[in-house]
């Protein structure tokens, strides 16, 4: 199994979670999909919805720690509203057309 990393700095992940998600395309058409979050102890230390998730992934050792499902639904309540900026992905595709990726 292919350990987790952050995308953001390649360090080791925490926690990871899939969920669904949809849009629309230029089209309109409803594109269904999942997204992806990640959890990292070191980018997401200033996220206070991540506070309480960090605190029982990093310091409690296994069995997990009572309180991880209500943190864990805490944190995906937060980062499943997260969307990219659109500014960095046009920048990041036209770095990619580019051959610069």
């Amino acid at each position: 199994m292919t350990p987790l990393v952050c995308a953001r700095c390649a360090a080791p992940a925490l926690l990871a979670a899939r969920y669904p998600h949809s849009w629309h395309n230029r089209s309109g058409e409803r594109v269904e999909g999942l997204r992806e979050s990640v959890l990292c102890g070191s980018c997401d230390t200033d996220d206070p919805a991540a506070a309480a998730l960090l605190a029982l992934l990093t310091v409690a050792p296994p069995p997990p720690p009572p309180g991880l499902a209500d943190a864990v639904d805490a944190w995906l309540t937060t980062a499943r509203h997260r969307f990219p900026d659109p500014a960095a992905v046009d920048e990041e595709e036209t770095r990619w057309r580019a051959g610069d990726l």
